[in-house]
């Protein structure tokens, strides 16, 4: 073979190789697509799929919700992902059998202009694995919980709205807060001893209030499962029990929405989570710093 065929075999097997990936790249992404439409839709369909993904939103803080749907619908028992440079730096490699079974989520791309001049993103499918699926004998990192006695006031310093005690008369039965959106108060039920109980009730009129702000259409009623989910996510956040949440039992959450909107209600359901826990997490860092010196 002469060096000139050589090189034109080279580069012919570097175009293959190329349009192969492009190709393999285009398939991931409409992958990506359908799966992450097909479990919108089973989220509004199934209370119990619609935890699982609240779930996982809380265990991947940093994934998009669109992503959560993804590990939700390919490893729904994934607790830590990461690419090859990922583990590799963790001095890990991924299983032999795994590595044609990857988790697909999408990151964002290059941006692009479209005809009409708007601003688009392409956006790229990539290949994570879970920490089961590596050599990886690191246990999955955790939080130890905070006391609900320490979380309960840096609660009440970053409330979207001031918190004002009643006396229990001013409840109805079964209540033990209410955000008034009216005069821009959350009323809190006084004598409640339990603070798991506190924390629940307060972390929804919480969310309440958060949704409320700056939005004309805000109703209680229409943003109850909003405001729920959000104080769910604060409490897997957090440690703090979830018994009295029972999305699993539900048959419908979010009736007559397609997956796009669907989308759209877990990411304003994640925002809402993340806004009140941005703040309260600055008063926490010093706490759970302390907790590890003295252990």
């Amino acid at each position: 073979m002469t060096f000139d065929e050589l090189f034109e075999n080279a580069i012919q097997k570097r175009e293959e190789e190329k349009e192969s990936f492009i190709l393999e790249s285009k398939a991931n992404r409409q992958k990506c697509k359908e799966l992450s439409e097909q479990m919108a839709v089973k989220v509004g369909q199934d209370g119990k799929t619609f935890q699982q993904v609240l779930d996982m939103m809380t265990r991947f803080p940093k994934q998009t919700p669109n992503n959560a749907l993804l590990i939700l619908a390919q490893n729904p028992q994934a607790t830590q992902i990461g690419d090859w440079n990922y583990w590799k730096g963790k001095h890990a490699y991924i299983k032999k059998e795994a590595v044609q079974d990857p988790i697909l989520i999408l990151e964002p791309g290059q941006e692009y202009t479209r005809q009409d001049h708007s601003k688009g993103r392409y956006y790229n499918a990539r290949k994570v694995y879970d920490i089961s699926q590596t050599t990886s004998k690191q246990e999955t990192p955790t939080v130890e919980p905070v006391s609900v006695e320490t979380l309960i006031p840096i609660m009440v310093k970053h409330a979207p709205v001031p918190i004002q005690p009643l006396d229990s008369e001013a409840f109805s039965p079964g209540v033990g807060a209410l955000y008034d959106p009216v005069n821009e108060v959350i009323q809190l039920r006084k004598g409640m001893d339990n603070g798991n109980t506190i924390f629940q009730c307060l972390s929804v009129e919480m969310c309440h209030a958060s949704l409320s702000q700056g939005n004309p259409e805000y109703n209680r009623h229409a943003h109850g499962i909003q405001a729920m989910a959000a104080s769910y996510m604060l409490c897997k956040k957090y440690g703090i029990d979830t018994k009295a949440y029972a999305f699993e039992h539900a048959d419908s959450i979010f009736p007559g929405l397609d997956a796009s909107q669907i989308k759209q209600e877990l990411y304003t359901i994640k925002q809402t989570a993340q806004n009140l826990s941005y703040s309260m997490d600055r008063d926490l860092k010093p706490v759970i710093k302390h907790k590890d010196r003295v252990r």
